[in-house]
């Protein structure tokens, strides 16, 4: 991807930077709040389908990297996100098989899979303020057992905060990895 022996200008990596395009997947349902943070902040967003996750990004032509068309990282890195303690309950016990199932495809894909659960907490969980009957020790259990058998990343996040955080995990995981690049 890489040939000559320039390195990562910081020019070109605020340009790069300034191209990401977050990738919000079709089946994505009651995300306002993200796309109207997003608009607020100038970033862009396009809807595709997924293969994991409900958001990833991508970024634009980039002719000093040689990348002629825009490049994807959905392959890589996808945030899956769930709007409550309650949606992730569901998926842990009425949905669990295909929510294994899509777990299953991020980890084959080698990709970094983050769970993000909008106003969530451990200590809600435990305290079971959450409206289903999955109990405390049980969803405990199922979500320690997936971040060891999956290797994800569980992030409770307050919903006002939530377009940040998808954001911004995507801008510095391209930006670390922009730095020790050669052009």
């Amino acid at each position: 991807m890489m040939i000559s022996g320039d390195t990562m200008t910081d020019k070109r990596m605020a340009e790069i930077l300034r191209s990401i395009t977050v990738i919000i997947d079709t089946r994505e349902q009651d995300c306002y709040h993200l796309t109207r943070f997003f608009d607020g902040k100038e970033i862009k967003y396009i809807r595709r389908k997924l293969d994991f996750g409900d958001y990833s990004f991508e970024v634009a032509p980039i002719s000093v990297l040689q990348l002629h068309e825009p490049f994807s990282f959905e392959r890589r890195i996808a945030i899956e996100r769930k709007h409550s303690l309650d949606e992730l309950s569901g998926n842990l016990a009425q949905s669990r098989e295909r929510f294994q199932n899509e777990l299953t495809r991020a980890k084959d894909a080698g990709a970094k899979l983050i769970l993000m659960v909008e106003g969530g907490s451990w200590d809600r969980i435990i305290e079971h303020k959450y409206q289903t009957d999955l109990n405390e020790r049980s969803y405990m259990a199922s979500l320690f057992s997936f971040i060891h058998r999956y290797n994800i990343e569980v992030q409770f996040i307050p919903s006002k905060y939530a377009g940040m955080f998808i954001f911004s995990q995507f801008y510095y995981m391209l930006r670390e990895e922009l730095k020790g690049l050669v052009v």
